[in-house]
């Protein structure tokens, strides 16, 4: 297997055009590459959440949904009522094939996300934001959809972790005061390729 879509995802900006054709052309050969390189954080995050967590019917947001994969972890410790939303039709057509989520979002960004402010009380974002993903502005977006309370349980990768914007954003959030980290942990993310992640749990306050 080529590597060469792995290494566009993690090696470069956050440019949309470029991150909406990546994944186009990459869904259909997405989730052999990323296990392959043993992708850890999905199931990282959620054993972090069954450990926080003890309502495993509660309804859980999976942004950026991808292929699944999140999913498929968290289904395997329990949760359940699980919605996925993301901007590639060819990823959710894979994360359709998986059968895991109780529905699942086609995001439209040239639209208003389709979601109300506490809709969810929880929203997940395994390798969500970073380069070759989501852009860091997106952080103020998810936390706009929680209420007080609420949680974002997501991960920033060493290469996110290295770009002062991405750090600088959480910090500058929490010395506001509008959330508090609940939880962090640093550990694999692509061992495959010597990748690690910091995972973390925001509270919204």
């Amino acid at each position: 297997m080529s590597k060469k879509f792995l290494e566009s995802g993690v090696h470069v900006s956050s440019n949309r055009e470029f991150v909406e054709t990546l994944y186009k052309n990459w869904a259909e050969t997405y989730d052999q590459e990323i296990e392959k390189n043993l992708y850890s954080t999905p199931n990282r995050i959620a054993s972090i959440l069954a450990q926080t967590e003890s309502n495993k019917g509660i309804k859980v947001l999976d942004y950026g949904c991808g292929t699944g994969l999140s999913g498929l972890a968290l289904k395997k410790v329990g949760f359940r009522n699980l919605v996925g939303i993301d901007p590639s039709d060819e990823m959710l057509q894979k994360a359709e094939e998986k059968k895991i989520y109780k529905s699942l979002i086609n995001l439209n960004l040239d639209n208003p996300i389709p979601i109300k402010k506490g809709e969810y009380s929880i929203i997940i974002g395994s390798g969500l934001i970073g380069p070759g993903a989501a852009s860091i502005e997106l952080f103020d977006t998810i936390m706009s959809l929680l209420n007080t309370g609420g949680s974002f349980l997501f991960s920033l990768n060493d290469k996110a972790l290295s770009i002062p914007c991405y750090p600088k954003k959480l910090n500058n959030y929490i010395q506001e005061k509008k959330g508090k980290i609940v939880f962090k942990e640093y550990g694999p993310h692509l061992p495959g390729i010597g990748l690690k992640a910091m995972i973390y749990l925001l509270e919204k306050k």
